[in-house]
C-alpha cells in the first residue's frame, strides 16, 4: 500500500516542476509613465560655491556708512519666479578685546537685493517676489545683486573687527 502511494506522488512531482517552468501569457500591458521634475531653487557665487564673509568698505561719500555689493546667481528650475525675506536684522559688533572696552555695534544693516543696481529693494522679514525671464529650459540661471549697508558707531575709538551673520530665506513660488 505504501508502495501505491509513493509511485502516486512520484507521478505528480514532475507535473509540478513541468508547470512551473512554463511561461504563462499575460498579455500586454500598456504603461504610461509621466516624470515631473519638482520646483528647485539654487543660490551661489557666481564662480559657484558660497561666500564665506563679505568685508564691507566705508563709502567715499560718507565715511560713517559701510558698505558692499556682491554678485549672486539664482538658478531656477520649474519656476518663473522667487521670494526672498532676511531670517533676522543684521546688527555688526565690536567684540572688547580688553577688560572695560564697551562693545559696539553699527546700526541694523541695510540689505537690498535687484538684478542691477538701480533696481536694489530693500530686504525685511516679510518675503519679496522676484520674477524672472522664462527661459527655453526649466532651468533658468539670473545674476542678482546683494547690497549690505550700515552706519558705523558713533563713539570715539570704534575701531577694529566687527562681525554679524546675515541669513536670507529663499523661497520657490509654488
Amino acid at each position: 500500500m505504501n508502495i501505491i502511494k509513493i509511485l502516486a506522488i512520484s507521478l505528480f512531482i514532475p507535473w509540478q516542476v513541468n508547470s512551473a517552468g512554463t511561461p504563462v501569457q499575460l498579455g500586454n500591458i500598456d504603461v504610461k509613465l509621466e516624470v515631473t521634475a519638482q520646483p528647485r531653487i539654487e543660490v551661489e557665487r557666481p564662480q559657484g560655491g558660497w561666500y564665506d564673509s563679505i568685508k564691507l568698505d566705508n563709502s567715499r561719500d560718507d565715511p560713517n556708512i559701510y558698505q558692499s555689493e556682491v554678485p549672486v546667481t539664482v538658478k531656477l528650475r520649474n519656476q518663473t519666479g522667487f521670494r526672498v525675506s532676511v531670517k533676522n536684522p543684521l546688527i555688526l559688533t565690536r567684540q572688547a578685546n580688553n577688560v572695560g572696552d564697551p562693545e559696539l555695534t553699527f546700526s541694523p544693516a541695510q540689505v537690498y537685493w535687484g538684478r542691477n543696481r538701480t533696481t536694489l529693494q530693500k530686504l525685511t522679514a516679510t518675503p519679496e517676489t522676484f520674477m524672472v525671464d522664462k527661459g527655453t529650459s526649466s532651468l533658468v540661471s539670473t545674476d542678482y545683486v546683494l547690497r549690505i549697508s550700515a552706519l558705523a558707531p558713533s563713539e570715539p575709538n570704534n575701531t577694529g573687527k566687527y562681525h554679524g551673520q546675515l541669513t536670507l530665506i529663499f523661497e520657490t513660488n509654488s
